[in-house]
Order: C-alpha cells, then structure tokens, then sequence
C-alpha cells in the first residue's frame, strides 16, 4: 500500500492511483480523514459538510486551485475519490454527469438522470446500487477530505432529447417547406408559437387521451416514458415524427454573430439522416455545433433574433429549479459554466453594441443558490475576448466568480508575462471575478494544442506559476505525467468527451511527475501564506520573467521566479530593506546550479535557464 506523505495526500500517478484495489484505497481513505470521519461520510443520508459551509460569500474563489476531472478517465465514481487523494489542490470539478445522447458526448445531455455509465461495482456490493447514492458518497467522501466540489451545467440539450420532447415549449424550432429544401420564415412561422406543433405531433404519435403538455412534467415523463420501456426507441420514434413534418430544433450557435440561425440542407449517410444549419452571414469564428440545442431563453422576434430582455421566465425557472435542485441534492459547491463566452442576449447582426448590463440567465441561477448558499460560486468557460460587447463586461453581468481564461492557449513569452501582470494589478483591482491561470484543461487536451506543451521545462513552469500566484488556477486530469509530444489519439482526454473503444492511454512522465508533486507540497506549506500575505510583483531587468514576493507586516516571507527568457539567464531585481538572508528551498533546475546573492539592495540570480523556477524563505 502507498505511503501517505506529511502533506496528506499520496504521491501515486494518476494510472497507478486507479489500478489499486478498492480495499487498498479504502484503507489510504482512512489514513486521510480518519476512520470516525469516513464512517460519517458513508452515511448518504445526511450530507457531510462542505470545507467552506460557513463562508458567508465566494471570496474563497479567489485562491482555488481547481483539478478538472473527467469521469470518463476515472471510469467511475469510487475511482474520482483514488484520485483526488493524489493531489493537494483544494477544488474537484467533475465534467457533466447526466445521460449522453446517442453520439456518447458528456456535453451532449439528453436527461437530468445520472449517467449510469459510471457506477462502480465495488460500491454496489456495499450497498450503493444507484448512481445517485454513488454520487452522494462521492461528494461525502471528497468533503471528508476538505476538497470543495463543482459540477457541470450545461445549457443545452441533445437535439431531440428526452428533455426537448418533454419540454418542446423551452426551445427553438425551425419548420421546413414539404420538399425539405428550405426553411420558413415569418409570416409564415411565428418563432415564438411554432413548438405548438411539436406538441400536437407528441400528444397524436403518443395515442394520449388528453393534452399531456397540461400536465406536470414528471406525469408527462411517466406517459410518454413508461418504466421498463425502451426510452432510445421511443425517442427516435418521436423525432422521426417531428422530422417528418419538417420541424428541426435549431442548434448552438457560438461567437458573434450567433444569429440569424438558418437551415442549409438534409444530410444523409449510413441510412440516417440530419438537419445542417448556419449562421446567415457570419463570420469566420462563428460556428454552429449541430448536435446539440439551446434553451429558449428570450423570444425571437420576426427576423431570427432574441429580443434583449424579453425574458421567457418558464424556460429560466425551469432550468434554475434543475440546477438549484441538483445542487441542493448532492450539495456541490460551485458550478462550471459551459459556453459561458456565449452572449446570447447581444449577439445579434445590428450595428450598435449594447453594453449595458442585461437580464442574465447564469446571473439569475446564481442569485436562486445564493439565496440558500452564499458560498456558491460559479467558474464560467469564458475568455476575455470581444465577441459582440466587451467580455470582461459580460462576466460581470453574469456574476461569475472565477473565469477561466485562455492562458494554457499561450506560449510561454512576454505575451504571457503581461497577462499575468494584467491579472494581478489592474485586473482583479477594478473587476468583481477572478481570472484562473490555466494550465491545462481536459476539454481542450487535443493535438493541435500540444504546441503549447512540448519541453518539461515550459510544462513545470506553467504548473509552478498557477500553484504560487494567489489566483485561481485549473489543471485537468493527467498533467501531472503528460507525455511531452503524444501522437496517438487515445493520448489526448478531449477525445474521451466521447465514448472510445480504446482506453486512455495515460502519460509516463516521470520528471514532471517528480517536479509537480514537489510543487504540491509546497504549496501545502505555503497555502496560508499565498492565500493571506501580500503579494507584490516585482520588476526585474529581464522582460520575460515574473518574480513575486509574499510579506506579512512588511516583512518578506517568500520569493518566487520564474525565467521565461530564451535569451537570458540572469535575473536582477531591487528588493526593499526589509530583507534579510534568502535561503532556496525548491527549484526545478536540472543544468547549472543556480545562485544567488545580494549586493546593495538588488538581488541577483545566475544560471537560471528558460523555463527554470526557484522558491526562497526568508529568515523571520
């Protein structure tokens, strides 16, 4: 069995952590949070107490260090707790955990039932027989263990999901001509009545004796959905109905202009067949992701176009009393945001852009949690770019707490450096959300990004500077040991969104396994320090570096530098008075030693090559 480190967590790879045995883990479990505690997060009758069940606001997102986890690389929910017993960080978000529709996409839900996908068997003789009561011991456990836990919400469905055939009313449709060639438009079609039709072809095709859209929605479900029945072919019954009468539910959209959404043809191919759309002028970034609906969330008006807060309050209830109730049934403690950059309110085709603050659909799910949850923060899949208004403005309309940024999307230059500048003084001096450090992300972990990860040095200072700035930061599953330049397909994590025969073929990097464990040690050594004292960035002599001390009533505690220079392998910097000796107590340097000194007040650091990074202590 493994050794538990003094820092309280195991220092297993994430593969080698999975392949231990249940009993095995249970008993590492135990040596974490003690048996008296595991025995009390066993009990899912009564949820365990989050870390942060007192913080009476989300000022803790500010410094959360985020592992992004895809349960589809756990495999199941037991193996989300053998892996979060190898990190420090001190958040777990767990990409979407609801039914899939039949393309096996994660972010393509078709219910609001747990996927079943990820029950472990080892739980089940133990008694948990349900996803649902193997998810609720997952958030018991990781509470346990002091880590806080984010879900995915997702504010789209599968096309034709369970969830659109039972709600036709909450999304957009489009009607074609009888040849299927073309799409109607107003006055032909009212876009804001047109889901009436869907309901008449359900309420026939179903045999219903009354209008099943006056009942509730769980009646609805039990009629259309009897139990034991075959709910995929009952859906693809229904959507062959629907399609038959030329009705097609209009897909995302993203990146302005988003709108007008407009059907182009039918495709057929293997004995299937599908509706493709486009946006009507748009421009090279937008793009429609055609297997997946949004929700209606304002009314269109004749030309295509949302109407700016013209609010349809059933679609933002419905949605919100999901997402609170979901929240409240397994008591996660953040949420994640997906497609947050959207902006689905501003992105029309219109020459003048309204930066005003709008009615927001995340602004008004965070406000219903708030109400019960002041903690609960919300980490949006956002970036910072203009899409059609100012993004920073749009984050603020939303009220997210944590964005996550683009920056495991840049080299490691002086771009970079400014970035991080931006980040730490006028940025989070003037806006009310944080912005993360991104390492790496699993949704993102495809090929054409490994140009950002291709020596160890660039690897480990990405990780060094997420872990040591006090901002929030994210890394997905498997950085830790990635492989410098993957070529196979079953190496990248993005590719298991979807549903692969071949399993994941996880990473064998021992130097950056060595060196990010190091860090994580650290950081539990440092963590009151980085998340209270001050931090002041420091200007050196050589452009692409970043150093940073922390200090506690004027005095300096910590120094951290990092050198992303080509160029260069010295550093020099002024540092106040208040300094006494520095003594280095970590540094990823595999080439020169490096030193230090310090002569009338500038301290000078030699032999610090690219992608090389030092940590000093100051005497108290």
């Amino acid at each position: 069995m493994a050794i538990l480190n003094q820092y309280n967590f195991y220092p297993l790879k994430p593969k080698d952590c999975l392949d231990i045995t249940f009993e095995q883990s249970f008993a590492m479990l135990k040596q974490i949070v003690g048996e008296k505690e595991l025995n009390r997060a066993f009990d899912i009758s009564t949820p365990y107490p989050s870390p942060i069940v007192n913080q009476k606001d989300t000022k803790w997102c500010q410094t959360a260090k985020i592992i992004g986890i895809n349960p589809r690389l756990t495999k199941t929910f037991w193996g989300i707790i053998k892996y979060a017993m190898t990190f420090s960080e001190n958040c777990v978000h767990i990409m979407p955990l609801w039914t899939t529709g039949d393309r096996g996409s994660l972010y393509v839900q078709t219910s609001w039932r747990l996927n079943e996908e990820f029950l472990d068997p080892n739980l089940i003789e133990k008694g948990y027989k349900t996803p649902e009561q193997q998810l609720k011991l997952t958030i018991n456990v990781l509470h346990a263990m002091g880590k806080i836990a984010g879900f995915d919400v997702l504010p789209h469905v599968d096309n034709f999901s369970e969830i659109t055939l039972l709600n036709p009313k909450f999304f957009e449709w489009a009607k074609l001509n009888e040849q299927k060639t073309s799409q109607l438009f107003a006055p032909d079609v009212d876009y804001n009545t047109i889901y009436k039709e869907v309901e008449s072809i359900i309420i026939k095709a179903t045999n219903a004796p009354y209008n099943l859209f006056e009942l509730d929605e769980r009646e609805r479900e039990n009629f259309i959905f009897p139990q034991n029945s075959d709910r995929t072919s009952i859906r693809i019954n229904l959507m062959n109905k629907i399609r038959e009468a030329g009705l097609e539910p209009l897909p995302v959209a993203e990146h302005a202009p988003m709108r007008p959404v407009v059907f182009q043809k039918i495709e057929h191919s293997g004995g299937q067949s599908w509706a493709v759309f486009d946006v009507k002028n748009r421009s090279s970034a937008a793009k429609v992701i055609g297997c997946v609906t949004p929700y209606k969330w304002y009314k269109i008006d004749d030309n295509g176009y949302p109407i700016q807060n013209t609010v349809e309050q059933e679609v933002w209830d419905y949605f919100s009393d999901k997402i609170n109730d979901f929240q409240q049934e397994y008591n996660f403690d953040f949420l994640r945001a997906d497609m947050a950059h959207n902006q689905i309110a501003h992105s029309h085709n219109c020459e003048e852009k309204n930066e005003n603050e709008q009615q927001e659909m995340w602004a008004y799910l965070k406000d219903k949690i708030n109400r019960t949850k002041p903690y609960f923060g919300i980490l949006a899949e956002a970036f910072y770019n203009t899409y059609y208004i100012n993004g920073i403005a749009d984050m603020i309309n939303k009220k997210v707490d944590i964005v996550l940024g683009n920056m495991n999307f840049q080299y490691l230059n002086k771009e970079y450096v400014d970035t991080i500048d931006d980040y730490l003084r006028p940025f989070r001096e003037n806006f009310p959300f944080y912005p993360c450090i991104c390492t790496f992300s699993n949704d993102g972990d495809l090929k054409e990004h490994s140009v950002y990860f291709q020596s160890e040095e660039a690897n480990e200072a990405r990780f060094f500077i997420s872990m040591f700035l006090n901002l929030p930061s994210y890394t997905g599953i498997g950085y830790e040991t990635k492989k410098l330049k993957p070529q196979n397909e079953n190496e990248f994590s993005n590719e298991y969104v979807k549903i692969q025969e071949k399993p994941y073929l996880w990473g064998d990097n021992d130097i950056l396994f060595e060196q990010i464990t190091q860090m994580r040690e650290l950081y539990v050594k440092y963590k009151t320090i980085i998340d209270s004292a001050h931090l002041d960035l420091i200007a050196t002599d050589n452009e692409n570096s970043l150093v940073w001390t922390y200090s506690t009533n004027e005095k300096l505690k910590l120094l951290f530098v990092v050198n992303l220079n080509p160029d260069e392998q010295t550093i020099q910097f002024a540092l106040p008075a208040s300094m006494r000796d520095a003594k280095m107590v970590y540094t990823n340097s595999q080439y020169d030693e490096i030193s230090a000194s310090v002569e009338q007040k500038v301290f000078t650091i030699e032999n610090i090559y690219i992608g090389e990074c030092a940590v000093f202590e100051f005497e108290n």
